[in-house]
């Protein structure tokens, strides 16, 4: 009886002492956020590109790239190929369920100039990769000799010169329907037939314009828009997005190309159609001083007319409050739990319906009627992404869930940072399986092995900073790969 004692004394005396190595280390946590080295890529057609994944620094070699439109960009390993003219978004994605994305724009590469750049050496720009320009023919109606753009002529004629697509743009004053008849007369006779490979754009974005109603503005625009057609053009609208979505709303607008024009983002925030985006201004060989800068998603000089134009991204349905809302919107991800409740609030007689994407990942069903609405369960099957949809036929409301393999669960799944010469201890549980594990760094030069211990169910498994960098901490279960567990960065 006491040898029995004695060794359940030491057995108590080494598991107080293995948790208190892995707690008592200098240690500093972080949420580590998941990146890739870039949130925008331009691309042309055939035209390849690499992303990376990493968290603190530290390569996420794991991470698997995937295109929300394989007909416009497609993946191969981490590198991301053009494939036809539009956009599509990147998605990367790691075995624990971080992502992060990148918006890819195929796309021709092109500028917009007036007067403002003064004479240009059109055949630099042409050596620089400018596929195409859009040229100010002049502004306003009022006195025709003075407001024709002083260097039309010349960037027309040095442009087309040297292979550069063109297009042109009139920039309007128009508060009348008078006014902007007018506007595209004067700018017909500018271009005095000459032939375009881009549409002719009404610039529309003067502090008076934007005082005017939806109705009057609109019609400004297709006035003008309707007689650029009628002189054998092309016609379209160059604006901000916020007077897209006001005061150049009307559907009447709806056949004529969108030029949007929106700096300092991903991807024009304009939820219609838009074939020209113009994305900031850089130098650019040829020109004095910086020169605004565009991408367009059709190639006008060989389809004539737009053929893919930029279609907004698909948006997760959203539920009115007063009808149905949830407690849960944000992606979830299983740690060491294999259930989740999330609860409806609706004032519906009947339960929503739940719906799991990928059911083999994360199940979802009803789990009991409470005050205000309903609680639903999800429990992680195995490894994989879901759409959890909740909802009824007016109404729903859905979130993502990321699904773990059967498999290891550790105590510390948090990046975090250590000392070189300090040690950390993992606590490492099986969850549904017998099979012995094994653990091991992914660079041994930045993560020591030092310890692997099994104490009842459980295994403790110790690690030594060893040099400076980032690395993961992996198990493997046999006839499994490796799953990274948690990033450790030696500083």
């Amino acid at each position: 009886m006491k040898r029995k004692l004695l060794s359940l004394v030491l057995a108590l005396a080494m598991i107080a002492s293995l948790s208190t190595t892995a707690y008592a280390t200098d240690t500093s946590s972080a949420s580590g956020t998941m990146t890739l080295d870039n949130t925008r890529l331009a691309l042309r057609v055939g035209e390849s590109a690499s992303l990376t994944a990493s968290v603190m620094g530290c390569i996420m070699s794991d991470a698997v790239l995937t295109s929300s439109d394989t007909n416009v960009a497609s993946v191969m390993g981490n590198t991301v190929t053009g494939a036809s003219l539009g956009r599509a978004v990147i998605t990367a994605t790691t075995s624990d369920g971080q992502t992060a994305t990148c918006t890819v724009h195929v796309v021709m590469k092109g500028i917009d100039v007036s007067s403002w750049q003064g004479s240009i050496s059109w055949g630099d720009v042409k050596s620089s990769g400018v596929d195409f320009a859009i040229i100010r023919t002049g502004y306003g109606s009022e006195q025709w000799d003075k407001q024709t753009d002083a260097y039309f002529n010349a960037n027309y004629d040095g442009a087309t010169a040297n292979g550069i697509k063109v297009g042109v743009y009139h920039f309007s004053y128009a508060t009348t329907v008078a006014a902007a008849a007018e506007e595209a007369r004067m700018c017909l006779s500018i271009l005095n037939g000459r032939p375009l490979d881009y549409p002719v754009f009404m610039d529309i974005e003067t502090s008076a314009q934007r005082l005017l109603s939806r109705e009057l503005l609109s019609s400004i625009a297709q006035t003008f828009c309707s007689a650029i057609e009628a002189g054998g053009y092309k016609a379209g609208i160059y604006s901000s997005p916020s007077i897209y979505n006001s005061n150049l709303s009307s559907s009447t607008l709806d056949p004529y190309d969108k030029w949007v024009a929106h700096w300092g983002v991903d991807a024009a925030k304009y939820s219609n159609p838009y074939t020209v985006w113009q994305y900031g201004s850089a130098t650019v060989p040829g020109i004095s001083g910086a020169v605004d800068q565009d991408y367009s998603y059709v190639d006008y000089a060989s389809a004539g007319q737009p053929v893919n134009p930029v279609q907004p991204p698909a948006q997760t349905p959203t539920p009115s409050p007063a009808t149905l809302k949830s407690d849960t919107t944000a992606p979830y991800s299983f740690g060491s739990n294999s259930s989740y409740i999330y609860k409806i609030t609706t004032s519906s007689s009947s339960a929503p319906t739940a719906v799991s994407s990928n059911p083999a990942a994360v199940s979802v069903a009803l789990y009991q009627k409470v005050s205000g609405g309903y609680l639903y369960k999800i429990t992680n099957v195995g490894a994989g992404t879901a759409l959890i949809t909740t909802g009824t036929g007016d109404s729903s409301v859905a979130f993502t869930a990321y699904g773990k393999a059967s498999g290891i669960v550790s105590d510390t799944t948090h990046p975090f940072t250590i000392k070189r010469g300090a040690t950390y201890q993992f606590k490492f549980t099986p969850n549904g399986t017998t099979a012995t594990p094994k653990f091991t760094t992914g660079n041994g030069s930045v993560l020591r092995p030092v310890l692997t211990q099994k104490v009842g169910a459980s295994y403790y498994y110790k690690i030594s900073g060893a040099g400076s960098g980032c690395t993961g901490v992996y198990s493997t279960l046999p006839g499994q790969q490796p799953v990274r567990q948690c990033i450790v960065t030696v500083a």
